[in-house]
C-alpha cells in the first residue's frame, strides 16, 4: 500500500518538475540504483544487482542520449565522455561482480547531481524574484 503511494507521488514529482529538476531526479535514480546494487553484490544476488545497475545504465544512457552538441559545445562533449566512462564501468561492475567499480561512477554523478541541484536551486530563485 505505502509502496503504491510512494510510486504515485514519485509520477506526481516528475510531471510537475521543470527539466532541470528532472534531470536531478535521474540523477537520484541513477545514484540510488548504484548504491543498491553495491548492496546487492556485497550479499551475491546476481539478479538483483544485474536489475539495479540495468536501471542506472538506462538512466545514464537517457542522459547521454540528451545531450544537445549544438547548444551544448565543449560542456555536452565533456558530458558525453564522462557518461561513456560511467556506462563503461557499470557494465565492467556488472560483469565482473565488482562494487570498486562503481566508485568512480558514483563520485561522477554525485558532484554532477550537486551541480544540477545548484542550477535549479537558482533557477527556481530567478523565478520567485520575477513574480
Amino acid at each position: 500500500m505505502i509502496t503504491q503511494y510512494a510510486r504515485q507521488y514519485e509520477q506526481t514529482q516528475v510531471v510537475t518538475s521543470s527539466g532541470v529538476q528532472l534531470i536531478v531526479l535521474l540523477y537520484d535514480g541513477a545514484i540510488q540504483s548504484i548504491e543498491m546494487a553495491r548492496l546487492e553484490i556485497q550479499a551475491n544476488h546476481v539478479r538483483e544487482k544485474a536489475w539495479y545497475l540495468g536501471r542506472a545504465i538506462a538512466i545514464v544512457g537517457e542522459l547521454n542520449s540528451v545531450l544537445d552538441h549544438e547548444q551544448g559545445g565543449d560542456i555536452s562533449h565533456s558530458l558525453r565522455r564522462l557518461y561513456d566512462y560511467i556506462l563503461m564501468e557499470l557494465v565492467e561492475a556488472n560483469t565482473r561482480n565488482n562494487e570498486q567499480r562503481l566508485d568512480g561512477p558514483l563520485r561522477c554523478l554525485t558532484t554532477l547531481r550537486e551541480a544540477w541541484r545548484e542550477i535549479a536551486a537558482q533557477k527556481q530563485t530567478r523565478v520567485a524574484g520575477s513574480r
